[in-house]
């Protein structure tokens, strides 16, 4: 009898807790609507700073807005920070973000899951659950719209576009793997004498090393190869698929590159879409012998109807791009040089050098 009266005596005390939080939901009303306002702020915060996108960043701050405005303000009466048997409770993960990428998906996955907690919640206090669902599919909405811009962001950051053409010889992929440690912030494979197949084997482990390298991988040509890996974008000569035939293949947020070689190819791609350009040749180049030089003439040309970052490409190396970095507006693609250096990934890092060093 003693040894039943004991363990009933000890069961009541283990159920004890449980039944406190149950009986104060406005504990974890409070707790969730600032995870999620949280959350939201930190994704307003990468538009309005990073990318200066007044409409993404007025979006995220209506949502907050919105959220603040189905909260009873008397919900912060029920908190108790020091009771919290939760705080200082954190995982590994959570003190890490390895790119821009980490903190987008973290931050919406903190406020995605906040908003569920509330809606179901909500119900204890007959809180309007139908708003604060909807305030989380908006938030999956943004979530997507923020990822999808990623790879555009990056890009704008770029000044070392690389390309890694099969005919220069050599090992591609240590190549790649090389220039992309070296500050390559794109590279592109390109190999028009492969098949699709064996040029979709290539890119694959190309993609593999310069994704790990923290670089963009661009597919030249193949819409249908870039598609399958999930590349971060396709690069287009003048005649490949036009950018809206592209755009119906490729996935949200995939970046299109498109060549042009004169002031109405580069309105025409933009008109059309395109997320950059390669301007060129500047020079020529053993590459593309068939394209008639344009000379840095183009890069002046252009420069006062650019929309999209762009990049000088043809016979560039290191000398040369040096004296035309005043007239480039953006950034360099090169090839033969990183590829016949002795060293690719210092040679890269030489070419990122000269934005960093004005």
């Amino acid at each position: 009898m003693m040894k039943t009266t004991r363990l009933a005596s000890a069961a009541c005390r283990v159920a004890g807790p449980p039944m406190m939080l149950i009986m104060r939901p406005e504990r974890i009303i409070d707790a969730n609507a600032n995870r999620a306002a949280e959350g939201l702020r930190a994704l307003e915060e990468v538009a309005r700073f990073l990318w200066d996108d007044a409409a993404q960043a007025h979006r995220l701050k209506q949502l907050r807005h919105r959220l603040r405005a189905v909260i009873p303000t008397a919900m912060v009466l029920a908190r108790d920070t020091a009771g919290d048997v939760g705080v200082g409770q954190g995982v590994a993960d959570e003190a890490r973000r390895s790119d821009l990428r980490s903190v987008v998906r973290a931050n919406a996955a903190r406020a995605q899951e906040a908003l569920r907690v509330l809606e179901e919640f909500a119900k204890f206090l007959a809180l309007p659950a139908e708003e604060l669902a909807a305030l989380r599919y908006d938030c999956y909405q943004a979530e997507r719209d923020l990822l999808a811009r990623l790879p555009g962001a990056r890009l704008a950051a770029t000044r070392l576009y690389a390309l890694i053409d099969v005919v220069e010889g050599g090992d591609p992929v240590a190549l790649a793997s090389a220039v992309a440690r070296g500050g390559a912030g794109v590279v592109q494979l390109r190999a028009k004498t492969l098949s699709p197949r064996a040029y979709r084997a290539l890119a694959a482990a190309v993609q593999a090393v310069v994704q790990a390298a923290g670089a963009l991988f661009i597919v030249n040509d193949h819409v249908a190869v870039a598609a399958v890996l999930g590349a971060d974008g396709v690069h287009l000569g003048q005649d490949d698929l036009t950018v809206a035939d592209a755009r119906r293949v490729l996935p949200a947020g995939c970046l299109i590159g498109v060549s042009a070689h004169n002031p109405d190819q580069v309105l025409a791609a933009q008109q059309a879409g395109a997320d950059y350009l390669g301007l060129g040749p500047i020079y020529g180049t053993p590459t593309k012998p068939h394209e008639p030089v344009q000379g840095p003439a183009l890069l002046d040309a252009v420069a006062g109807i650019l929309t999209v970052p762009s990049f000088a490409i043809g016979g560039l190396d290191l000398e040369r791009t040096r004296a035309l970095q005043s007239r480039i507006p953006h950034g360099v693609a090169v090839a033969g040089d990183l590829a016949r250096a002795a060293d690719p990934q210092a040679q890269a890092a030489a070419y990122r050098q000269l934005w960093h060093a004005t």
